[in-house]
């Protein structure tokens, strides 16, 4: 008895490294095939021909990162974030599959096209507000894959980051997101405060 339960723990725990590393696979497929525009690696930056070929970091097993606004000529000008720095973003929350973010698969905005545009298909996004989401990094509930994915970008930097479910909600159900679903976060940091 004790075997078949031993058995079935390492079934389950294989099942979870099966689908996190699917949703890997998924999301570095899409940054590196149909994300416009078509990403490489960061590692492969020093070969390639192209002059400031744009790029996605790994910044953990779970979190890739594009920052679109990496390579603007003023950017080393603006503020750093780092961790306990106060930070507004302009963002959208997708439920990613594997293909472009799109209003379908929008779970939370504070962008105020989106909200129209959400709200002009039926939604109902009365609760939704188009203001700056303020956090406090190290004392906000904010995702990890979305907090971690902060530090080393600066204000003004337009990003992309995409999540496999342990990064994001876990295990957990969230309103419209599935248990064991990645995510896709677009933002813009339109205020950087050290603290």
């Amino acid at each position: 008895m004790l075997a078949v339960a031993a058995m079935m723990t390492v079934v389950g725990c294989n099942d979870n490294d099966t689908k996190i590393e699917s949703q890997r696979t998924t999301i570095e497929r899409f940054l590196t095939s149909s994300h416009q525009p078509r990403l490489i690696a960061e590692s492969d930056v020093p070969n390639s021909i192209e002059y400031n070929p744009p790029f996605y970091e790994k910044l953990s097993q779970d979190i890739y990162r594009y920052v679109a606004t990496y390579y603007d000529e003023d950017r080393d000008l603006r503020e750093e974030v780092e961790m306990g720095d106060m930070v507004e973003l302009t963002f959208t929350a997708y439920i990613f599959n594997g293909s472009q973010p799109s209003l379908k698969m929008v779970y939370y905005t504070n962008e105020a096209s989106i909200i129209s545009s959400l709200s002009a298909e039926g939604l109902n996004t009365q609760y939704w507000v188009a203001e700056p989401l303020v956090l406090n990094l190290g004392e906000s509930n904010i995702i990890k894959g979305v907090e971690r994915s902060l530090l080393g970008c600066r204000e003004g930097d337009k990003v992309e980051v995409y999540m496999t479910y342990e990064a994001a909600y876990d295990k957990d159900a969230v309103g419209v997101i599935e248990k064991e679903t990645s995510v896709a976060w677009i933002y813009t940091i339109d205020k950087v405060v050290k603290r």
